[in-house]
């Protein structure tokens, strides 16, 4: 059996993050949600939100990544850490699987795309108790997929 070089294996799947593929300040969230309705897109599902802002760049000026990606889980509505991080986690995970085609998008139209995704309810079911891990795990990756897909589409449709 040949021996597997596990340094080149690990660099072939980057699964986290570059730090410019990241929305950091407060800033920066504040310029997603304050974008005019002509350059931003917002939708909700009954636990996230997400606003879609995008700026046009020029050529020369293309940073290496023109998406960019932010979730915020007030403790509000997730009391428990390890709660808000795994939601975290759950919608950054979405946000992987996406992101190559607003990559795609957004070199189309020769624009820096900025998304931010937030938790806007309480992981609670309709009776207000709260829901299971299992059953709120599975609702916000759909949410969170279910949103990215029709941003997508949004974004695609009105920078075409």
């Amino acid at each position: 059996m040949a021996a597997i070089d596990v340094k080149s294996a690990a660099a072939s799947h980057r699964y986290g993050f570059a730090s410019a593929r990241r929305l950091k300040t407060p800033a920066e969230f504040a310029a997603v949600l304050r974008a005019p309705r002509e350059q931003s897109i917002r939708a909700a599902r009954q636990l996230l939100s997400i606003n879609v802002a995008w700026v046009a760049t020029a050529m020369s000026s293309r940073q290496a990544s023109s998406v960019r990606f932010g979730v915020t889980v007030g403790k509000r509505n997730a009391r428990r850490s390890v709660d808000r991080a795994l939601i975290k986690r759950i919608v950054r995970e979405a946000c992987r699987h996406q992101a190559a085609s607003f990559e795609a998008q957004a070199a189309r139209a020769s624009v820096r795309i900025d998304i931010a995704v937030r938790l806007r309810a309480p992981l609670d079911d309709t009776d207000g108790e709260a829901l299971a891990m299992r059953a709120w795990r599975r609702q916000v990756r759909a949410e969170a997929d279910d949103l990215l897909r029709d941003a997508l589409s949004q974004v695609s449709q009105r920078l075409a």
